[in-house]
């Protein structure tokens, strides 16, 4: 499925967790590339030399200690597989750094670990993984330290709120689980109606809107049967309450192994956008968790 995979590292917990992710996922003809950045030295907490705190490590150069560190993790991580190649860039422009040299190997996707060392915001959401999850050009799978790295692909959910990017992403996921033959699940949450009821009763929108449930299904079922081959075993959902809490919810009871989500929503208003209910998922999810980047439609397309 994948020739190279981009696995950029920090050596926390959380990149450690994202190596065995990708190791898992690759075939044995699949390169698995570690990359480290370094920085300048007096302004960079996440150094090598710094990782390697004895006076001898401090009397080395950062590329040495680098390649060291790298090996270390390799050997550790992912030892007995074959196709494992290591590389670091001395770069200001961590994020920068990243992404040409996923140009460079010809990555199709890039792996990433979504919590940097002692809580610090290095690969934490809104710096590094933020900005390549808003700017990488293939898909981007982060992994929570906190998160289970599945031992396989089994399970698949993909929340959709209807917008073209949610239907990107549906394709995405049944290649996935076309690939690892998964099961997929489409997901809508529809979030509490608010409505001019009294403050003593709670409204429902199924009460609201007649009906709705019924048609949201109809469009679920056919956009399975559009973008989801026969040969992949798909249902659907509709679930109402607040979308992130929802889908994690959903993940954690059918024990999901991969959520596929898209970044940007409908008319680019900020409902599925990074610093949303996307964002929030990646903050908490139980399981890895694929992006795409938003794809502008063209004008001629049709709309969903």
């Amino acid at each position: 499925m994948w020739r190279n995979i981009l696995v950029p590292t920090d050596f926390s917990g959380a990149a450690r967790q994202a190596l065995q992710l990708a190791v898992r996922l690759a075939a044995p003809d699949c390169t698995v590339h570690v990359m480290h950045v370094i920085t300048p030295t007096e302004s960079d907490p996440y150094s090598p030399v710094r990782l390697r705190p004895e006076e001898q490590a401090r009397q080395r150069l950062p590329e040495e200690v680098t390649d060291e560190l790298l090996q270390q993790l390799i050997q550790d991580v992912a030892s007995e597989h074959a196709s494992i190649a290591r590389a670091w860039r001395r770069a200001s422009d961590v994020v920068g750094a990243i992404l040409d040299y996923a140009d460079t190997v010809e990555a199709e996707l890039i792996v990433l670990g979504t919590h940097g060392r002692r809580g610090l915001r290095r690969f934490l959401l809104g710096s590094v993984a933020e900005a390549i999850l808003r700017r990488a050009s293939v898909p981007v799978l982060t992994v929570r330290e906190q998160a289970r790295v599945p031992e396989g692909i089994r399970h698949i959910l993909v929340p959709t709120d209807f917008s073209n990017d949610a239907r990107m992403v549906l394709r995405e996921a049944a290649r996935w689980a076309a690939h690892f033959q998964a099961r997929l699940t489409l997901l809508h949450v529809l979030a509490p109606a608010v409505v001019p009821v009294s403050v003593t009763e709670v409204a429902a929108v199924y009460e609201v809107m007649p009906g709705l449930q019924q048609r949201l299904e109809e469009e679920l079922a056919r956009w399975l049967e559009v973008e989801v081959p026969p040969s992949v075993q798909a249902d659907y959902r509709v679930e109402e309450g607040p979308v992130d809490l929802t889908i994690l919810e959903q993940a954690r009871q059918q024990q999901t192994d991969l959520i596929a989500i898209a970044t940007h929503g409908r008319s680019g208003v900020a409902r599925w956008l990074l610093g949303s209910v996307t964002e929030r998922v990646l903050r908490q999810a139980p399981c890895p968790v694929l992006t795409l980047r938003h794809q502008p439609v063209p004008a001629t397309s049709a709309m969903y």
